[in-house]
């Protein structure tokens, strides 16, 4: 009850010393604003990255040639090698006999006109396949699933294109790495305006907790309202972030709609939602009692050596 009497306490300290100075708490939440707002954007250019990945790059396809002699059963056996490999790593497959390429083949007018000397013979020149799209730009992962299967005697041969693997897990990997240096970056400036406000309130405040501390208050009695101080300004800036950020993507997908219907792509970014919202302010707030906890160790120890 002591315990929940402090922090109350120390809630409404931290409310008065905000109410008390509105614009000059005004320009620190506009700031600490700016940055959340970063950070989100970050958020919301991740995940639209993941999505877009999902439903416009084409993965790497694995095409597994089969022997004139393969029957059923060995087809099946080489279908449970490949359900026995990872299933993050195959998205499906699909077995089509000789006699299926050719009717297809048979069906497409345009192909016919191409292939019409191979399609007009009595024999049917196509081998059985099975065709593997996977779900993976990892050139090492596929190669393993291109080993394991061709291990089959029934399999003459195994064709996946690793060149095109290797450019479309750069292009991925560089996207990834741009937006964790981001992330990174924009982390650092947060805690660092944290810091610095902190440590200005406590220089601000220096007399008090000079006093506080020869009473005997300890540095988490002292520490307590400064992390509620920069938390609540945090909670204030990462909704006012939120709102922000959704108003401005609403605003790009409405320009991002104009330019699909001239290309014929559709492209939009998502907005942040409130799962989303929640994962960030948690995250921030561990960010703002870190920066708290240093700016007082910092300030205790350059008082402690004076």
């Amino acid at each position: 009850m002591k315990l929940l009497h402090s922090h109350g306490r120390s809630i409404i300290l931290a409310i008065s010393r905000i109410i008390s100075n509105p614009f000059e708490h005004l320009l620190n939440i506009m700031v600490i604003t700016l940055l959340s707002s970063m950070l989100g954007g970050v958020l919301v250019i991740n995940h639209t990255n993941n999505q877009w990945q999902t439903n416009n790059i084409t993965y790497p396809q694995i095409t597994v040639y089969l022997a004139e002699s393969a029957s059923n059963k060995d087809v099946s056996k080489i279908e449970t090698t490949i359900n026995n490999f990872s299933h993050n790593i195959i998205k499906n497959y699909q077995y089509i006999s000789k006699d299926q390429g050719l009717a297809e083949l048979k069906n497409d007018m345009q192909t016919k006109n191409i292939t019409s000397d191979i399609v007009s013979d009595t024999e049917n020149p196509l081998p059985n396949v099975i065709i593997i799209n996977t779900n993976t730009v990892n050139v090492d992962v596929l190669n393993q699933l291109t080993r394991r299967v061709s291990n089959s005697p029934f399999v003459t041969s195994v064709q996946m294109d690793e060149k095109y693997a290797l450019k479309v897990g750069n292009l991925i990997n560089f996207i990834k790495k741009i937006s964790n240096v981001l992330l990174v970056f924009f982390g650092l400036s947060l805690i660092l305006t944290i810091y610095n406000l902190i440590r200005l309130q406590m220089l601000e405040r220096q007399d008090e907790i000079t006093v506080s501390r020869l009473i005997g208050a300890s540095d988490g009695f002292i520490m307590r309202p400064l992390a509620y101080y920069a938390i609540i300004q945090m909670i204030i800036a990462a909704g006012a972030s939120f709102v922000l950020i959704n108003r401005f993507i609403n605003y790009l997908n409405n320009l991002f709609s104009n330019l699909n219907n001239l290309f014929g792509n559709t492209f939009t970014l998502i907005p942040l939602s409130y799962t989303q919202l929640g994962e960030m302010l948690v995250t921030l707030i561990v960010f703002t009692i870190f920066a708290v906890f240093i700016a007082v160790q910092t300030v205790f120890r350059k008082n402690h050596s004076q």
